[in-house]
């Protein structure tokens, strides 16, 4: 059975059923699993057993052993789409955002939905310690734009609405790079820092958590790199150049991106990338 053939198929059908998409995920992580272990017996080691041999010798070939095309970018971003739009979103007072980088925390925020926040970090106000933002109501910041949380919340599910969204906001930004205003190019590549953004940090519903997803599979110039720790490896267009992120499809996480935003404003990058971490909590940490 052709597996990509299958999956390519299931994906093409609207709200497929639970048992479908845990099947597909199943054979996914099994299809890679495979690839994993034929990489590591891609040589066979042939023993030759004549009686005639004067000396033992090994003989090394290639391995021709079958093997089905790896994934696309664009199906691993669907299915990782599936999988956040069937992921319950939880509920709290305040959206906690931890930024890891190398195994350690290095940046906490905890976001209201009145726009009030609170930040913990070394080289953050409050040096290490809770700290309040300021008392005036602050946007959320998605890429290079900002909005609030109701703003948020309305973003369209459908992913080329959602892309229109960005990418027209973009273009009405005035943004700037050190070269000058904004190539189309580079206003596709913030756009695509925006989808990133509202994949791995932003307060948003699950249906547009998963239309980012879709829209990003969309993009061209997205390309799979092959799996790394956590997940696979994809190449994505940023506004300063290409990028790497690692997306997990099985838990629609992604678990390495080179672009994040502190709600403190900018957008920050790192050599190797970082974890982000999102969820909904009712508490604050003590001060």
């Amino acid at each position: 059975m052709d597996d990509l053939r299958e999956i390519r198929t299931l994906l093409a059908k609207p709200a497929p059923s639970p048992e479908a998409v845990a099947r597909r995920r199943r054979q996914l992580r099994d299809s890679m699993h495979s690839r994993a272990l034929l990489r590591r017996a891609r040589w066979i080691v042939v023993l030759p057993v004549a009686a005639a041999a004067t000396a033992a010798a090994l003989v090394i070939v290639p391995g021709h052993l079958g093997d089905s095309p790896p994934p696309s970018a664009r199906e691993i971003l669907l299915v990782a789409a599936t999988t956040a739009e069937r992921t319950p979103e939880g509920s709290g007072t305040y959206w906690h955002i931890t930024v890891t980088r190398d195994g350690e925390p290095q940046e906490e925020y905890w976001y209201r939905k009145d726009g009030q926040f609170w930040l913990k970090g070394e080289g953050l106000k409050g040096e290490g310690k809770l700290f309040r933002f300021t008392k005036e109501p602050q946007p959320f910041t998605v890429g290079p734009l900002t909005m609030t949380f109701d703003e948020l919340r309305q973003l369209p599910d459908d992913e080329n609405a959602l892309y229109t969204r960005l990418r027209d906001a973009v273009a009405s930004a005035d943004l700037r790079t050190s070269a000058g205003p904004l190539s189309d190019a580079d206003k596709d590549g913030a756009a695509v820092e925006a989808l990133i953004s509202l994949i791995s940090e932003a307060p948003v519903t699950p249906e547009v958590r998963a239309a980012a997803y879709r829209s990003l599979a969309a993009r061209p110039g997205v390309e799979d790199r092959g799996e790394t720790d956590g997940g696979r490896s994809l190449e994505v267009p940023l506004l300063l150049g290409k990028g790497t992120v690692v997306v997990d499809p099985e838990t629609a996480r992604l678990r390495k991106t080179p672009v994040w935003v502190p709600l403190t404003g900018g957008v920050a990058s790192a050599d190797g990338g970082v974890t982000i971490d999102a969820e909904w909590t009712d508490q604050l940490p003590a001060e």
